[in-house]
């Protein structure tokens, strides 16, 4: 007997074709029905637990992806990194085919396949790009450089970062950043104030002051 939903049009009700079981199992699909058509070669995917597609395309559209991470992530999360950088507009940065860089609080869940889930206690105020939650274009700019090993890629997302947000916003995240992955980040942009002062103070040196002036003799 058919189903009296229509499984082919009930993509068309969720952002991205994007939904999570609970979801499907409160209007009424039986379990048997959602594990069925998410067989290998079925008509949906489960790229994350508890969350599907509804669509069969492989590999499935980046943006079906992300919308399904930070569906998975969780109340709070939000797209940060490459992709955060490409929804900012960035030339420079173009969403990688690997996993998706999301943040999100302590309390969220583990990491899963296309997901790197990044939990911090230092959120940023998410801004609204295409209908997705994204970090501020600094946090992302230096999220991305952590995880990059290229100084060429390094220096093209913070020069085009520069002209967006300013040299200081930029010494600023990377001040507050984790020090994993920032040496050629640090080569780039140079510290703020901050930063030198405390590495001044973690490696008890002094530290590096301009140089006084010395006043003119008059007479």
């Amino acid at each position: 007997m058919r189903h009296p939903i229509d499984l082919e049009a009930l993509g068309t009700l969720f952002l991205h074709r994007v939904v999570p079981v609970a979801a499907l199992l409160h209007i009424g699909l039986p379990v048997r029905l959602i594990k069925s058509r998410c067989h290998p070669g079925g008509p949906w995917q489960s790229p994350f637990p508890g969350i599907l597609l509804l669509g069969s395309k492989d590999p499935p559209p980046r943006e079906q992806l992300v919308q399904a991470a930070l569906m998975y992530a969780g109340k709070g999360a939000m797209l940060t990194a490459f992709d955060a950088l490409y929804l900012h507009g960035m030339k420079a940065a173009v969403p990688r085919p690997g996993a998706i860089h999301v943040l999100a609080p302590r309390t969220a869940r583990r990491g899963f396949g296309h997901l790197y889930l990044e939990t911090t206690e230092r959120l940023p105020k998410p801004v609204l790009r295409r209908g997705f939650h994204i970090a501020p274009l600094e946090r992302a700019a230096i999220d991305a450089v952590r995880r990059t090993k290229s100084m060429a890629e390094i220096e093209a997302i913070l020069e085009e970062a520069r002209h967006y947000v300013g040299l200081p916003a930029l010494r600023d995240e990377l001040a507050l950043a984790p020090p994993r992955g920032t040496a050629h980040a640090r080569k780039v942009l140079g510290e703020s104030p901050a930063r030198q002062l405390e590495r001044a103070v973690r490696e008890r040196r002094p530290l590096a002051l301009p140089p006084a002036r010395v006043p003119l003799a008059i007479g």
